[in-house]
């Protein structure tokens, strides 16, 4: 591990333009199309979760992580301690992509339609459904569960604390993005030809935002977008997996269910824009 981040870092230095470029864009992309989905949501679901201890449930989680997508559903799992495993599984794989406000205006917007947001929305929405469902069944209970933190052991947030709390991931979220698309750059200069799936591949708000502007059909636009998503890209599972106790599920089986939950979303959205749209 030294010796491959010495040699990390000796790239850094060697690509320095290529990687501030690619840093600021990723900070600008953060900053016009991820902060304004995530950061409001947020910041009302931890006050409401908050204040919903006593009666927080699995399916009360994963409506407000649906709502909220990665990382306020991963945030949210540690609120219900009493969940079992495949609970947490069902819940971390179907609810680590993107924000349907995300979906809905920035990339209906870059697709410059709006049923085309719609029909990623629904398409992930019922991609992450499908995989949580199969990951639960595969999943193995276990005599112990890692620990928990009960959540009415904590009293409400006030909304400056809810703020703060929001804020810190945020610059979580910032960090990865920045990260991951500085690696992706770097790695794109060494493989050119495979450019986009690698950027795709390690962060997927930007590989999004360059498959809407590929000159091919909406529909499959639309489908490559939403199996992207559907699996959410490295940056997104790294965000996830700081935030909650990620020994219940191995990085190795969540891109492996994260990959089945891209691949549902990308047919659900295929057929839905062929037969529609």
């Amino acid at each position: 591990m030294p010796v491959i981040l010495a040699a990390l870092m000796l790239c850094l230095l060697l690509r320095a333009e290529a990687a501030m470029s690619t840093a600021a864009a990723a900070c600008r992309l953060f900053v016009t199309a991820v902060l304004p989905g995530l950061f409001p949501y947020m910041t009302l679901s931890l006050m409401l979760t908050s204040r919903l201890s006593s009666r927080m449930s699995p399916a009360l989680l994963t409506l407000l992580g649906w709502g909220g997508g990665s990382p306020t559903g991963a945030k949210l799992l540690g609120l219900c301690p009493d969940m079992t495993r495949r609970q947490r599984i069902r819940l971390a794989v179907s609810c680590a992509t993107m924000s349907p406000m995300f979906l809905l205006g920035t990339i209906g917007g870059w697709l410059q339609s709006a049923a085309a947001g719609v029909v990623v929305l629904g398409s992930v929405l019922l991609g992450g459904l499908g995989a949580g469902l199969i990951a639960g069944c595969f999943a193995r209970e276990r005599a112990t569960c890692p620990a928990f933190a009960p959540a009415d052991s904590q009293p409400p947030l006030s909304f400056g604390e809810a703020v703060e709390a929001a804020a810190r991931t945020m610059l979580l979220v910032c960090g990865t993005m920045v990260m991951l698309r500085v690696f992706a750059g770097l790695a794109a200069q060494a493989v050119p030809s495979a450019a986009l799936p690698l950027v795709t591949l390690l962060e997927v708000t930007a590989g999004t935002q360059q498959i809407a502007g590929l000159p091919l059909p909406l529909p499959l636009r639309t489908a490559l977008i939403a199996g992207a998503t559907g699996f959410g890209g490295m940056a997104v599972l790294l965000q996830n997996r700081s935030v909650y106790a990620k020994s219940f599920l191995p990085l190795s089986l969540q891109m492996l269910w994260q990959g089945v939950h891209g691949a549902f979303s990308f047919v659900f959205a295929l057929g839905t824009m062929l037969l529609f749209c």
